[in-house]
């Protein structure tokens, strides 16, 4: 069993930190907002495809079209006239 040294804790101050890592807070905060900053701009990529992607089908098929049903599917011109 591995042993800490200590045989008490009567004066704190002279202790210190007791968990694991310590010393490497400054350069696991350092990699959680470079990953954190990079989460971000793949989101904005992913998003921005998307919406390519949307204003592509609603210049091809027209808004009313595209946006008729709530499933995705594709209106016809008859399901866009009996649904106004």
């Amino acid at each position: 069993m591995a042993s800490t040294g200590l045989d008490s804790f009567t004066n704190p101050a002279e202790i210190g930190a007791m968990y694991p890592g310590v010393g490497a807070e400054t350069a696991m905060v350092g990699i959680l907002v470079a990953l954190w900053v990079a989460w971000h701009v793949f989101q904005m990529r992913q998003e921005e495809a998307e919406y390519r992607e949307a204003l592509k089908l609603y210049r091809e098929v027209g808004m009313e079209r595209a946006m008729h049903h709530a499933t995705g599917a594709i209106a016809t011109e008859d399901e866009v006239k009996i649904g106004n």
